[in-house]
């Protein structure tokens, strides 16, 4: 029997007394509590751009990456990642089939929720991050990625779904949390991984969004395709993200 315990196995440290969350796996990186610094998640919520970020025709990673940018430069706050992976059972949607899907996240008071403001329609509050799942994903049978788990990180380079049966057992799904300047799960995995899907030895660590990764992101999640073409939304996106 799978027992889902959100706080055990996020592996990250709190308590009852408002402080930050550690990911151990990622250096010790902290999440900023941001109870400490006078926010409400309810409050940056709602603050949350939807106007250069679109939320109905950019790709998840490009809009996460552009709102952590934002939670740092706007209000001083170091906001995670939460990444979702599926497998063929939790990905199939019908028409088409995800393979991952990524959210903003914070941590208030040692908790940490998830600030999904892409959906607009569905989605109109901070969520814990059992509930972001559940909601995503259609189940609680989800395993949390270690940093020893090779295999699993390992195929973060496919671009494919999870299979539901590997050597750790038998699941619906795969997370993990990150530092917020991890954009897609390739970066993910050649930070753990500490090299490339070559199998090259690389350093790739982002304790701090990259500014060329959410330049790149902000043009994707702000502007069409064809206007990218045209070369659209780049003196938009310098404008609004201040470099």
């Amino acid at each position: 029997m799978k027992v889902f315990v959100m706080m055990l196995a996020l592996g990250v440290i709190s308590s009852a007394i408002a402080q930050d969350v550690v990911l151990a796996d990622f250096h010790n990186w902290k999440m900023t509590d941001v109870a400490l610094k006078g926010y409400k998640k309810e409050v940056l919520f709602s603050k949350m751009n939807r106007e250069i970020v679109k939320p109905g025709a950019s790709i998840c990673s490009n809009r996460a990456l552009v709102w952590a940018y934002d939670f740092k430069r706007n209000q001083d706050i170091d906001a995670g990642k939460l990444f979702l992976f599926y497998t063929k059972k939790s990905g199939d949607l019908g028409r088409i089939t995800w393979w991952y899907h990524v959210t903003p996240v914070i941590n208030e008071k040692g908790v940490i929720f998830a600030m999904d403001a892409g959906f607009p329609s569905m989605i109109k509050a901070p969520m814990t991050t059992s509930e972001w799942l559940k909601k995503f994903a259609g189940t609680s049978n989800c395993k949390e990625i270690k940093a020893n788990e090779t295999d699993l990180i390992e195929k973060m380079f496919d671009g494919y779904v999870y299979p539901e049966t590997t050597s750790h057992g038998t699941y619906d799904c795969y997370y993990t949390i990150t530092p917020g300047g991890y954009w897609t799960p390739a970066s993910v995995a050649m930070g753990l991984l500490g090299m490339d899907k070559n199998g090259t030895p690389v350093s790739h660590v982002r304790d701090d969004v990259d500014r060329e990764e959410v330049s790149a992101a902000c043009v994707e999640a702000s502007t069409s395709s064809i206007g990218r073409a045209f070369g659209g939304g780049k003196k938009k996106c310098e404008e609004y993200l201040g470099f």
